[in-house]
């Protein structure tokens, strides 16, 4: 359960040395299909010969990449502006770029409400970074994003990756085609489209040639892959990178609940690489209030696809994420929801109140759930799925699992990694006590002693082995 709510471009000759002793920092804001853009968008300035630093006050140039998909979202994004726009106002930055959805969204409030701001540019506008920071040092504002949500990045874009160096996200795709009427991810990044297959196998042999053992595939909806394509579907893709040996955990995060297909499930259950463990956000589970939010199903269908994935795969992780206080949220909608979590017994949920975003059809329902009901049902649901996560954690106990270690311990012989049931910075963690050395992006077996809500304890099962990654068999589930 997760925790509740918190290509290459030419420098310009009139430039190049300003760019090449130029440094920035950047904050990145949101999802990690966002930190990707950030990845990216470093990686382009990087090579334009930036010096790319970790302490904003030391930087030169300062780019924040917001995320505004909530009220909550967009409060944490300003926070972050103004940090920025008070360094920016003390002459410590000669340049503040403000980058991402908010920018498309909202360009002109933000340019009143920030006017230190240098260039404001949309997730259309990520690959041309480097020029826009160019005119932005040389006095020239971009103040309105200028392109369409189109842009998509391949193997060939350079990246400075923000994740620890045995971890990765792959961003299969961009954009989404669904019409959830509380969302709006389709008018600020546009349609779906898909990475062609050989991009992103190149992109993961690539990334597993680096040191990377754990891919976590990304995309505003990771089952529709292909589908713009008439080409390899999710399952293909799967299939092949679970082919490339140098990556251990391969993990699937934000796929649809209709379109988790026969063969998917065969695939995730057929191959030792990939980690049994899928995110599903259900939103909700009443079916009138799922036919509001625009989107199909409802609790009874969510139950037998939970069936059959947890017959293929019975140790399975699946999390999920809902919605609460949506306009026509009764108190016998509220109780389906409840009911549908006591029968799904899933490992993680999230949940967030509504937010009511300006240009959906949801902001103008008459039926608006008052922001203090809502907050009462929210913590009502995280409470509930707390205790099913905790008894999900408790029958672990005795058993053996696998675990990537990823820091030493508040104590000494204590380390801190996560299972194939735990998704970076999302999911729970599983604390090893080990007599031996352990090293952070190193695979150990562990026997779980303990277990709370979020986390798992135990002890180190065996030494740690020379070459763990090379393990085929059972490597993310027992």
């Amino acid at each position: 359960m997760s925790r509740p709510a918190r290509r290459p471009r030419t420098v310009q000759p009139s430039q190049p040395k300003l760019l090449r002793r130029s440094r920035l920092g950047a904050i990145s804001l949101g999802c990690p299909k966002n930190l990707v853009d950030t990845e990216v968008m470093l990686g382009l300035l990087r090579e334009a010969g930036f010096r790319i630093v970790t302490d904003p006050r030391q930087a030169d140039v300062l780019l924040v990449n917001t995320c505004c998909f909530i009220a909550p979202a967009r409060q944490e994004s300003a926070e972050a502006l103004a940090e920025a726009a008070a360094l920016r106002r003390e002459g410590t930055a000669q340049a503040l770029i403000c980058a991402g959805c908010w920018p498309q969204a909202d360009a002109p409030g933000l340019r009143a409400r920030f006017p230190e701001i240098d260039a404001l540019i949309g997730p259309g506008d990520v690959g041309k970074i480097v020029s826009v920071i160019e005119q932005a040092i040389a006095g020239v504002p971009t103040l309105h994003p200028v392109s369409p949500p189109s842009y998509l990045h391949d193997q060939t874009t350079p990246r400075v990756r923000a994740t620890p160096p045995w971890t990765a996200y792959l961003k299969i795709a961009e954009g989404c085609d669904h019409r959830c009427r509380f969302c709006v991810i389709p008018r600020l990044r546009g349609r779906y489209r898909s990475r062609t297959a050989d991009s992103l196998l190149a992109e993961a042999r690539a990334l597993a040639a680096s040191g990377v053992r754990e891919l976590n595939l990304i995309a505003q909806d990771t089952t529709a892959y292909g589908r713009d394509l008439a080409g390899p579907d999710i399952a293909d893709l799967l299939a092949a990178l679970a082919g490339i040996e140098e990556i251990h955990w391969l993990r699937l995060l934000y796929a649809f609940p209709s379109r988790v297909s026969a063969r998917l499930i065969e695939v995730m259950a057929g191959h030792p690489a990939i980690c049994q463990y899928i995110d599903l956000p259900f939103q909700h589970a009443d079916r009138e209030l799922l036919r509001r939010m625009g989107r199909p199903g409802d609790g009874e269908a969510y139950l037998r696809l939970i069936a059959r994935l947890r017959e293929a795969m019975p140790d399975i992780a699946i999390r999920s994420t809902f919605l609460v206080g949506f306009p026509g949220e009764d108190d016998r909608a509220f109780g389906q929801l409840l009911a549908f979590l006591e029968a799904a017994r899933l490992d993680r949920a999230g949940a967030f109140c509504y937010s009511r975003e300006a240009g959906t059809p949801a902001a103008t329902r008459p039926d608006q759930v008052p922001a203090e009901v809502a907050e009462a049902r929210y913590h009502q649901l995280m409470a509930r799925q707390q205790a099913i996560s905790l008894a999900r954690n408790q029958a672990w106990v005795g058993r053996e699992i696998e675990v990537l270690i990823e820091s030493p311990g508040a104590e000494r012989g204590e380390w801190v990694g996560r299972s194939f049931r735990d998704a970076p910075e999302i999911d729970g963690s599983v604390l090893v006590r080990s007599p031996h050395s352990l090293r952070p992006g190193e695979f150990v077996r562990a026997t779980i002693t303990g277990a709370e809500p979020y986390d798992l304890a135990g002890r180190l099962a065996e030494p740690p082995r020379p070459t763990p990654q090379t393990a085929q068999t059972n490597r993310c589930t027992r």
